[in-house]
């Protein structure tokens, strides 16, 4: 016998959290799973932003070389068959620094994505990454079972969270490109050090 349970959970306009538990038994063995999932009005639009942002180191590092060869028309059209729709051309020295930048977000958006499949990994997934006896001091210990409905149930609102921040990142990206707002480039200038930053202090830890 299998028994699934769900609960949906509405918090924001547009987005819908299912988290649920799958548990039976089979020849005297009893399992138990967590499941969760995502459902949103977006959902396409965070697709397009996990691709834009991780296009971003590559297509970043092309437009620097267009910047270098004079080719600051193809670095926008470039822009734009990425997805920004609206970027211009602009000097040698902007579209060589704005390609720099996009290449550091583009850093930050694939460390953004590592930190997702771990968090899948690590939560919905556990039980099958995670054998042997549960150790002391592990979240919703000391059963298996336990164990592992918490570490779904914990990693669902971080895996949203993490969505988020890839779609901010990508959204300022786009406006970098564009150049129709004054504090677009203050605000991503703080973000790429920022980024750079951590990413130094981390290869340190290493």
């Amino acid at each position: 016998m299998v028994t699934v349970t769900w609960i949906t959970v509405d918090p924001l306009p547009g987005y819908r959290f299912r988290i649920g538990s799958l548990a039976g038994g089979v020849d005297g063995r009893e399992f138990l799973a967590s499941i969760s999932g995502i459902e949103t009005e977006e959902m396409t639009m965070t697709d397009r932003s996990l691709a834009y942002g991780a296009l971003l180191v590559p297509v970043g590092v092309q437009t620097m070389a267009d910047a270098m060869l004079g080719e600051q028309g193809t670095a926008a059209r470039r822009w734009r068959r990425h997805g920004a729709r609206e970027a211009q051309s602009m000097s040698t020295a902007r579209t060589f620094g704005y390609g720099l930048l996009s290449a550091v977000l583009g850093l930050t958006c694939w460390f953004v994505m590592l930190l997702i499949v771990l968090a899948v990994v690590r939560g919905p997934f556990w039980g099958f990454v995670e054998h042997g006896p549960v150790q002391p001091g592990t979240w919703g210990g000391p059963t298996r079972a336990g164990a592992w409905v918490a570490h779904g149930l914990i990693a669902v609102p971080c895996i949203v969270v993490f969505l988020f921040a890839l779609r901010g990142v990508a959204a300022l990206q786009r406006l970098l490109v564009q150049g129709t707002r004054s504090w677009v480039l203050p605000a991503t200038i703080v973000l790429a050090a920022g980024s750079l930053a951590f990413f130094w202090s981390w290869l340190q830890q290493l």
